[in-house]
């Protein structure tokens, strides 16, 4: 239906989607090529409905004839009357004052010095501009990555001054539009109580979780990102008290604010939820909802001192490790059996993060041989983190796929023995995906409670640091910086560690080998 529909209604010569957005794309014509210095010219309609992007395209198109027109005009023109002009006002403005003597040797090769340095700073700092091209690139690749997972915080926060600047510019260009067509003489005088802006339409639901709705099948995001702000749609409603968008004040928004940090949310929390309620308001104000975004300007409150997340306390891994679950069998449903046990020991022994060890199967856990430094053939069992063939594993980063020697510890509490018992297709533990594609997410609230009834209620102390710990306790044993990222899937630090393969397997049993969490007490295996 939709290929029909396509070839029915070509797109109009000239007429280009970029986003969500028309502009219009056209090529110079070749006789002013020279005169413009670019080949083709393309200009934002600021629209992103296809018939008023068609006929504002038709506007610009006779315009952009008229610049061309002008401009064979003056290329017609002797191109050096302007030249002429000026010297005929300098020669007058200097009539009868002394002649300057002619420059000396000296001023001309002082002037051809300036002008050589004056065009290599300007060269030189061209250079360096293209070369930021790529970290240009790299910053502007966070605006594409749904998944909040996979980003740092900081990413994270740049992620939502992006798409606010970006909403902030397309709101801007709507505004400007409107004021420009508002501008334009009418065939017909409008009347006198004609308002300033137009009531919404009859057609657009007025809650804001219709508006979520709208904007979910405008913009198309993905189901998670969806549900996300369909989610503060009802948070809002729920706090603020107001179900109408046509109603939304902003001390409404501050009200939400206020709610928000009385129940105790971070501030990061808050500054995402405040970023998708601007969001809406500002589709809102896109088509004609409202006239004004009232949550443009509440700020969410700076974030609190402090490290987000800390390595474990060796007292709250002590508490941990004697908790029920390892000291006394416990195997809670929830817990999903067995990960309840291997988890947090795998996560403390390998510093691998949370989904890269729910997403182990079987045919990861495997006996490799390798070289050691004498020339002797040597195995060690390792884990293979990594793509799987059917590609049913997420990784952070490229430098996530390695393989990590398992520890003795593991090995001496039975760890390849329970791997060995699952088939090579079937996951370590049973976990099961959530609408998001994540294994352990549900695993991750239990742990969180769980930790707390074992007496852990430092709040920055979570799964994830099992890395920060595993990370200090690398550093105490001397294992080197190059090993340690290596093992933790972290990208190189350094140009040069992109040489190479990186550091052999047997570096990384040796490593692996002296390896020690000083003053841990774990229960006998």
């Amino acid at each position: 239906m939709s290929a029909t529909h396509g070839a029915m209604n070509p797109m109009p010569t000239g007429l280009i989607r970029r986003g969500a957005a028309y502009s219009l794309r056209r090529r110079i014509p070749k006789d002013l090529l020279a005169h413009y210095g670019k080949a083709e010219i393309i200009r934002a309609l600021g629209t992103k409905d296809r018939d008023e992007a068609k006929r504002l395209l038709a506007l610009a198109w006779v315009e952009l004839d008229q610049q061309f027109e002008m401009a064979r005009q003056q290329l017609r023109k002797d191109p050096n009357e302007h030249l002429h002009e000026k010297l005929r006002q300098i020669a007058q403005a200097n009539a009868g004052k002394p002649k300057s003597p002619p420059p000396t040797d000296a001023d001309v090769e002082y002037d051809s010095w300036t002008s050589q340095q004056l065009f290599r700073d300007r060269f030189e700092e061209e250079v360096r501009y293209d070369l930021r091209e790529l970290d240009r690139k790299k910053i502007f690749a966070v605006l594409d990555v749904h998944d909040d997972a996979v980003l740092s915080p900081e990413q994270l926060a740049l992620r939502d001054i992006l798409r606010d600047a970006r909403d902030d510019i397309e709101t801007a260009q709507q505004n400007a539009e409107r004021a420009k067509r508002q501008a334009q003489p009418s065939t017909s005088a409008p009347s006198p109580q004609q308002p300033a802006f137009a009531p919404p339409s009859p057609n657009l639901k007025g809650s804001l979780i219709d508006l979520a709705e709208r904007w979910a099948k405008e913009r198309s995001p993905d189901d998670k990102t969806v549900r996300a702000h369909k989610a503060v749609a009802q948070w809002f409603t729920d706090r603020a008290g107001v179900a109408s968008v046509h109603s939304v004040e902003r001390s409404h928004v501050q009200m939400f604010k206020t709610a928000l940090i009385d129940e105790g949310q971070s501030p990061a929390n808050i500054k995402t939820k405040l970023s998708r309620l601007r969001t809406l308001l500002n589709f809102a104000v896109e088509e004609g909802t409202i006239s004004s975004n009232p949550a443009k300007l509440v700020v969410a409150p700076p974030p609190k001192g402090g490290k987000a997340r800390i390595a474990w306390p060796l007292k709250d891994l002590q508490k941990l490790f004697d908790g029920p679950v390892h000291s006394s069998g416990l195997r809670p449903v929830q817990g999903r059996g067995e990960a309840a046990f291997w988890m947090p020991l795998l996560g403390l022994f390998t510093g691998a993060r949370r989904e890269e060890l729910g997403q182990l199967r079987g045919r990861d856990i495997i006996e490799a041989p390798y070289v050691t430094p004498s020339g002797e053939t040597a195995a060690a069992w390792i884990i293979k983190i990594g793509h799987d063939e059917e590609g049913r594993n997420r990784l952070k980063t490229a430098a996530s796929e390695r393989i990590v020697p398992v520890h003795p510890e593991l090995i001496g509490r039975g760890f390849i023995q329970y791997a060995q018992r699952r088939s090579a297709d079937d996951l370590l533990f049973p976990f099961t995906m959530n609408k998001d594609g994540r294994l352990t997410e549900k695993w991750g609230e239990w742990f969180g409670r769980y930790r707390r009834d074992c007496g852990v209620s430092d709040q920055r102390v979570d799964f994830h640091s099992f890395r920060h710990s595993f990370k200090d306790y690398c550093r105490e044993t001397g294992i080197i910086e190059g090993i340690q990222r290596q093992l933790m899937g972290h990208r190189p630090s350094d140009v040069a560690d992109n040489y190479g393969s990186g550091f052999s397997t047997s570096a990384l049993v040796n490593a692996m080998g002296i390896y020690r969490v000083p003053g841990l007490r774990l229960p006998p295996a």
